[in-house]
């Protein structure tokens, strides 16, 4: 197979998310970029017979900057299946193993540029502060909110309990905290 390397090759927008890596490593940092290129894409732990030059050509990551120990990987949009995994399989892409290479001491996902073919996929918030606004009756003051804690072992009663509470004090919305 080619390299995962194309430093200073150009970058099509339509074509690829982009992601910036910090990167902190004994190897040469074009080694732990090339680390990181191919756990997020086409490699694997050991060679296998069934990855072939066109796959590794279309699907594998590219790695297109290194300044320092920022490294730039651009993903070809074909790698993400948007409308079945949605944003827990974009991360699984250009986050998921990442963070246990051995060769590496540190990664960090510093910023994530998406084309328009992936981001016109995602409508956004569903209201929004103006929807919120509207269903408070709330059109100018500031909407100042909270979330209820603990994050697990709160029935339904107690969290309302706690809602109304915050409300009475002044709060004029909450939200449930990711984990319920």
């Amino acid at each position: 197979m080619d390299s995962y390397l194309h430093l200073g090759e150009p970058v099509d927008p339509d074509k690829y998310v982009v992601c910036k890596y910090r990167v902190t490593t004994d190897l040469p940092i074009e080694k732990a970029a090339e680390a990181i290129a191919a756990e997020q894409s086409t490699g694997t732990w050991t060679g296998i017979s069934t990855l072939d030059k066109d796959i590794f050509d279309s699907l594998g990551a590219r790695v297109i900057d290194i300044s320092g120990d920022t490294i730039i990987v651009e993903f070809p949009t074909e790698d993400f299946s948007i409308e079945v995994g949605a944003v827990p399989q974009i991360l699984s892409v250009i986050a998921g193993n990442l963070f246990g290479l051995g060769a590496l001491k540190g990664v960090r996902l510093e910023d994530v540029t998406f084309p328009k073919e992936i981001l016109n996929q995602f409508k956004g918030p569903k209201f929004g502060a103006d929807g919120i606004r509207k269903a408070l009756d709330r059109p100018e003051k500031p909407l100042v909110g909270t979330i209820v804690k603990p994050k697990i072992g709160l029935n339904p009663k107690k969290t309302a309990e706690y809602v109304y509470e915050a409300g009475s004090g002044g709060l004029t919305n909450s939200k449930d905290d990711e984990t319920l």
